[in-house]
């Protein structure tokens, strides 16, 4: 009985439920969220290369800080600075536009 439990609460915590349906965003909802996505992709085509290749490989692609440094070919300390420098950016492009 023991190990049929165990069983069973691993395959749930595998797959855990589905949220309740969210209610439908409104129409203003959405063309907001599209025009924030669409200021952010300009901001983040605003960055020096560095900067914006540490951020897409690290939010986008979920690499470690270590394997953003295998390949980019630098540091991990210059990881850190450019991912933080291109963040600061980015906030204060989103934060101008408010």
């Amino acid at each position: 009985m023991r190990i049929r439990h165990l069983q069973v609460a691993r395959r749930h915590e595998e797959n855990p439920p589905s949220p309740p349906d969210e209610a439908v965003a409104s129409a203003e909802h959405a063309a907001l969220l599209r025009d924030d996505q669409r200021v952010l992709i300009d901001a983040l085509q605003q960055l020096p290369p560095r900067q914006r290749e540490a951020l897409v490989l690290r939010h986008w692609l979920g690499l470690k800080e270590s394997e953003i440094a295998a390949a980019m070919g630098i540091s991990g300390g210059s990881v850190k600075t450019h991912t933080a420098r291109g963040i600061a950016a980015l906030t204060q492009a989103m934060e101008a536009r408010r």
